[in-house]
């Protein structure tokens, strides 16, 4: 190969690492602190690290390094971490920033604390908290999900950059660019969604319903996943959204078992998918609108075209679901005998306006069975987290009623 080639393949890489910009961050991350297992240990410590893998402008370190820079300084993570002994063990690897979660086991679930620590400052750069619903069963999850939310922070020491001609988005942002927020109408609901999606890769259901619900972004609580009829509207609306993939996204909307409805936006197809499937979600927020009008002590809203009527207070007691069924159908309340279950669209409408309805209990039946025909587990929400679950009709669940104007 003659000099002048040689020069040309030389100047050529040059201008590649120009173009790509900054190089990675180096992550080291160590092994979690707390009440669990060492088997367990090593599996959240995957899913951290999976975690930035997956995050552009990070690199994880490899294991050996860690293990042998751990090993010569005879540290071990404790209940009690020093993050400037961190710091220091992260330098000697050739770090940027250590990342570890704590485990704490809370009345048979676990709190779970994801940081990020500077190794120059020994500083915590970036953090992110959350807790377990099912013990063991959701772990694994809520870390993934801790941890991804952590990694979108924007960080004090890591801007945003180009890398390959594409700008890195931000995931938590302040109320000064409130102004990014797209507001769409609803058939007469005001609903703003995020300029960004909840995730930068796909992802399962539970993390992004997830990621929504713990978003405190643009200084907003309660975000949410769309519904089935939200994904859809914005679908029809997407030239006014910004940065969609051309792939499916998800809504909050069940279909049966595990499985969402999700909207394919680079085709007019909305269809329902496992959980564990892998798409972009976009958060969405009812933007403080409350579309209710007290009509002589009785609640009326529209959404989506039709007008309902919803009774003030929760019917009084806990019932199984078929006891709730009969005992709204039977009542006469406010002159009225048609009252009803509220399907679980209904109920998802007015989760989004419990303060005005002072729906202040846990859980609430919806109409909706699991599965079409059968009563044997139907569909209910969680007003204390915005979930929806199927569960068995014998439970006793917290009843308010509702019917057609």
């Amino acid at each position: 190969m003659n000099k002048i080639n040689l020069l040309i393949i030389i100047l050529v890489f040059t201008l590649i690492g120009n173009v790509n910009g900054q190089e990675d961050k180096k992550v080291a991350v160590f092994d979690p602190v707390g009440e669990v297992s060492d088997n367990l240990k090593i599996i959240i410590r995957e899913e951290l690290s999976n975690a930035v893998v997956n995050t552009l402008g990070f690199t994880v370190l490899e294991r050996e390094l860690i293990n042998k820079v751990i090993a010569e300084n005879k540290f071990q993570m404790t209940g009690h971490v020093d993050d400037g002994q961190i710091g220091e063990l992260g330098k000697k690897m050739g770090a940027n920033y250590v990342c570890y979660a704590s485990i704490s086991s809370v009345g048979g679930n676990y709190y779970i604390s994801c940081k990020m620590v500077d190794v120059m400052t020994a500083k915590i750069e970036r953090q992110n908290t959350g807790i377990t619903q099912s013990g063991l069963d959701d772990l694994f999850s809520v870390v993934s999900t801790v941890s991804r939310a952590m990694l979108q922070q924007q960080g004090a020491s890591v801007k945003n950059r180009t890398s390959s001609g594409l700008s890195q988005p931000k995931y938590v942002i302040d109320d000064s660019d409130s102004k990014d927020l797209i507001e769409l109408n609803m058939m007469g609901l005001s609903l703003l969604v995020m300029p960004i999606d909840a995730t930068p890769t796909k992802t399962t259901w539970m993390e992004v319903n997830n990621a929504c619900l713990e978003s405190n972004a643009y200084g907003l609580t309660e975000w949410r996943l769309p519904t089935k009829l939200e994904i859809s509207r914005m679908y029809a609306q997407k030239s006014m959204l910004r940065n969609m993939q051309n792939y499916w996204y998800w809504s909050a909307t069940p279909y049966k078992g595990d499985e969402y409805f999700r909207q394919a936006f680079d085709a007019d197809k909305l269809d329902p998918a496992a959980g564990k499937a892998r798409s972009f979600a976009r958060c969405v927020h009812s933007n403080g609108v409350i579309n209710l009008v007290d009509a002589d002590g009785v609640w009326e809203f529209n959404i989506y075209g039709s007008d309902y009527m919803v009774m003030p207070d929760d019917l009084a007691g806990e019932y199984k679901w078929e006891e709730a069924r009969n005992a709204c159908e039977s009542s006469s309340a406010y002159g009225y005998n048609d009252w009803k279950l509220p399907a679980i669209d209904n109920l998802e409408f007015m989760y989004n306006n419990k303060i005005a309805l002072n729906m202040s209990g846990e859980w609430y039946w919806s109409s909706t069975p699991k599965k079409q025909g059968s009563t044997s587990a139907m569909f209910e929400k969680n007003f204390m987290n915005g979930q929806t679950y199927d569960t068995g009709s014998n439970a006793r669940r917290q009843v308010r009623c509702i019917r057609n104007k």
